[in-house]
Protein backbone atom coordinates (compact mmCIF):
# COMPACT_ATOMS: atom_id res chain seq x y z
CA UNK A 1 0.00 0.00 0.00
CA UNK A 2 1.58 3.52 -0.56
CA UNK A 3 1.59 6.20 1.31
CA UNK A 4 0.28 9.63 1.27
CA UNK A 5 1.22 13.34 2.58
CA UNK A 6 -2.63 13.01 4.43
CA UNK A 7 -1.77 9.57 5.82
CA UNK A 8 1.62 11.39 7.51
CA UNK A 9 -0.47 14.36 8.68
CA UNK A 10 -3.10 11.99 9.76
CA UNK A 11 -0.61 10.11 11.93
CA UNK A 12 1.08 12.68 13.38
CA UNK A 13 -1.71 14.91 14.49
CA UNK A 14 -2.51 11.62 16.42
CA UNK A 15 0.77 11.70 17.68
CA UNK A 16 0.30 15.03 19.21
CA UNK A 17 -2.56 14.21 20.96
CA UNK A 18 -1.82 11.04 22.22
CA UNK A 19 -4.56 9.10 20.35
CA UNK A 20 -3.84 5.57 18.98
CA UNK A 21 -6.18 5.12 16.72
CA UNK A 22 -5.81 6.68 12.96
CA UNK A 23 -8.36 7.13 10.44
CA UNK A 24 -6.79 6.90 6.90
CA UNK A 25 -8.08 7.36 3.49
CA UNK A 26 -12.05 7.78 2.89
CA UNK A 27 -15.14 6.16 1.37
CA UNK A 28 -14.05 2.62 -0.14
CA UNK A 29 -10.55 3.22 0.85
CA UNK A 30 -10.74 3.94 4.51
CA UNK A 31 -8.94 1.80 7.21
CA UNK A 32 -8.79 2.88 11.00
CA UNK A 33 -5.81 1.55 12.37
CA UNK A 34 -4.89 1.42 16.13
CA UNK A 35 -1.54 1.29 17.26
CA UNK A 36 -0.16 -0.61 20.37
CA UNK A 37 2.29 2.05 21.70
CA UNK A 38 3.53 5.77 20.80
CA UNK A 39 6.88 3.84 19.97
CA UNK A 40 5.16 1.65 17.21
CA UNK A 41 3.52 5.01 15.75
CA UNK A 42 6.69 6.79 15.60
CA UNK A 43 8.17 3.93 13.51
CA UNK A 44 5.11 3.64 11.02
CA UNK A 45 5.50 7.63 10.56
CA UNK A 46 9.60 6.77 10.52
CA UNK A 47 8.90 4.47 7.61
CA UNK A 48 5.85 6.08 5.51
CA UNK A 49 7.95 9.28 5.45
CA UNK A 50 11.05 7.48 4.31
CA UNK A 51 8.73 5.58 1.73
CA UNK A 52 6.68 9.17 -0.10
CA UNK A 53 10.24 10.75 -0.24
CA UNK A 54 11.43 8.32 -2.56
CA UNK A 55 8.29 8.26 -4.34
CA UNK A 56 8.85 12.13 -4.88
CA UNK A 57 12.44 11.87 -5.41
CA UNK A 58 13.46 12.40 -9.36
CA UNK A 59 14.79 8.99 -10.73
CA UNK A 60 18.54 9.01 -11.75
CA UNK A 61 19.28 8.06 -15.29
CA UNK A 62 22.72 7.46 -16.58
CA UNK A 63 23.76 7.57 -19.93
CA UNK A 64 27.43 6.42 -21.10
CA UNK A 65 28.80 7.14 -24.06
CA UNK A 66 32.20 5.19 -25.68
CA UNK A 67 33.85 6.75 -28.66
CA UNK A 68 36.12 4.18 -30.61
CA UNK A 69 39.23 6.20 -32.16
Amino acid sequence: MAWTQADIAALKRAIKTGARRVEFGSGETRRVVEYRSLGEMKQILADMEEEVAGALAPSRTAITQFDRD
